[in-house]
């Protein structure tokens, strides 16, 4: 059932549509009942592949770094740091686990709005739902809630939100976020409506931060943190915009894109569920570059090699191209994972791309600086025809010392909705990531305490597991 969205506009004399009330109508009315089982299992699927990634970025420096920062801020408080054994409050807690949680590129992805929901949705409900101790049910569709609104906020930015320079999970990803902190205060839509507008204003994240900057790690911790501050001032009756994503001057889409589409918001909502087409990364690099190391796979297996390579030449997308397509430097392991250059001599000499791959050290294996000498990346116009929705697309040409040439293109990576991962598949990436961190009974009780979340009267149980050891 979809609830009704039949709100009256603060823009009632102009032909702007009130997405932002509309929106906030929808997620304050949405009931775990109104979601079809097929949205609730693959939620359950983005929530055990998001605290994977959480538990093994928490780990990593910028992981340490953002809990830190977050018990010197908060001190002690409801709600975990994950893999840390401490907890601060729900706001800090939003910080360091969205941060972690999209802390090695490993997080989930959805393709037409270049957004990675979980890391800004899910430790925005999580944290919120731990200080309140609402029930699994409530934690599902807050998760769900927050899904669909900042998918459609990615879809309707568009290309030209990233061509301005903007990470869409950082900017679209605060009114995400504050859609599943008021779904897990469970606010009425006026205050939702707030929140929305509180979260819109705080959005930030400049892509520059892409070429090895920590920074990019944040853009989805401060989104998360963002949205958990917009719900808790929404409650106490602090107002945001009630126009904050549609207004023509000052709103989130005249700000940060150009003639979007702001009908793209509310259509279909309640009747489409986008988190059903969000897909896993197999790859612990830009989701960008996974069509390259698809193809790279097949024509190894027909023969490529390090050893007989002269020249690799890979036709992508403008959206591909400007986030992996410049020269590699090693700047830092975030760097090397947002380069298609190093990522593609990676798979040419390990034949895999996962988190093991990426060092201090082998980020500058002189071996595969000089490997890099040999590719090359190249913007194909013909690729763009295709749109947002095919921009992973790629087209490549392997010439052999032999003379031979070598071809493969690739729509979709491995991973995606059209190439799903299997359900053993996502869990054994789980143990992989989060079994870094907890030792082999906690993983497998994670697994089970997610997979029967929908029986849970609190999160009690998920909280403790997520803790880990100090």
């Amino acid at each position: 059932m979809s609830p009704d969205t039949s709100v009256k506009s603060d823009n009632a004399d102009t032909a702007v549509p009130p997405v932002t009330r509309e929106m906030a109508a929808w997620v304050a009315a949405l009931t775990f009942e109104d979601i079809p089982d097929e949205a609730i299992e693959h939620a359950k699927r983005c929530l055990l592949d998001s605290l994977g990634c959480g538990l093994y970025g928490a780990k990593q420096p910028w992981g340490n770094i953002a809990a830190d920062v977050a018990c010197e801020l908060s001190g002690t408080g409801p709600s975990t740091l994950w893999a840390h054994g401490r907890k601060t409050g729900a706001a800090e807690a939003a910080m360091t686990n969205g941060t972690a949680t999209h802390g090695f590129e490993i997080d989930d992805i959805h393709v037409s709005s270049s957004m990675h929901p979980g890391s800004v949705t899910i430790p925005a409900a999580l944290a919120i739902g731990e200080a309140r101790g609402i029930s699994g049910k409530d934690l599902l569709t807050a998760i769900v809630a927050g899904y669909e609104v900042v998918i459609r906020i990615g879809i309707c930015a568009g290309l030209a939100h990233k061509l301005k320079g903007f990470h869409i999970t950082g900017t679209g990803g605060t009114i995400g976020a504050g859609a599943s902190a008021a779904k897990a205060l469970k606010l009425d839509a006026e205050a939702t409506t707030d929140a929305l507008g509180l979260a819109a204003t705080q959005a930030s994240g400049l892509y520059s931060a892409r070429k090895g900057a920590m920074a990019k790690r944040f853009h989805a911790g401060h989104a998360a943190q963002c949205g958990v501050l917009s719900g808790y001032l929404a409650e106490r009756g602090f107002t945001g915009s009630k126009e904050a994503i549609e207004a023509e001057y000052g709103g989130f889409m005249s700000s940060f894109s150009d003639n979007a589409d702001l009908s793209i918001l509310t259509d279909d909502l309640g009747k489409k569920w986008h988190i059903c087409d969000t897909g896993f990364k197999a790859y612990a690099s830009c989701a960008s570059s996974h069509t390259t190391i698809d193809c790279l796979d097949k024509l190894m297996r027909d023969g490529l090699s390090t050893a007989n390579l002269e020249k690799l030449t890979v036709h992508m997308s403008k959206p591909g191209f400007t986030n992996i397509g410049w020269k590699y430097q090693p700047n830092g392991i975030v760097g090397a994972q947002m380069n298609g250059y190093f990522v593609a001599a990676l798979k040419l000499t390990d034949d895999e791309v996962f988190i093991h791959q990426f060092t201090e050290e082998r980020i500058k294996d002189p071996a595969l600086l000089e490997l890099t000498k040999k590719i090359e990346f190249l913007h194909d116009p013909e690729i763009d025809k295709g749109g947002q929705a095919k921009r992973h697309k790629v087209r490549m040409e392997a010439v052999r010392t032999d003379g031979t040439v070598m071809t493969a293109e690739r729509e979709q990576r491995r991973g995606s909705y059209q190439h799903p991962l299997s359900d053993d598949e996502i869990q054994a990436k789980f143990k992989s990531t989060a079994g870094a961190v907890l030792d082999t009974t906690d993983v497998d009780k994670l697994i089970a305490a997610v997979e029967s979340l929908d029986q849970a009267t609190d999160l009690e149980e998920l909280g403790t597991l997520l803790a880990g050891k100090p």
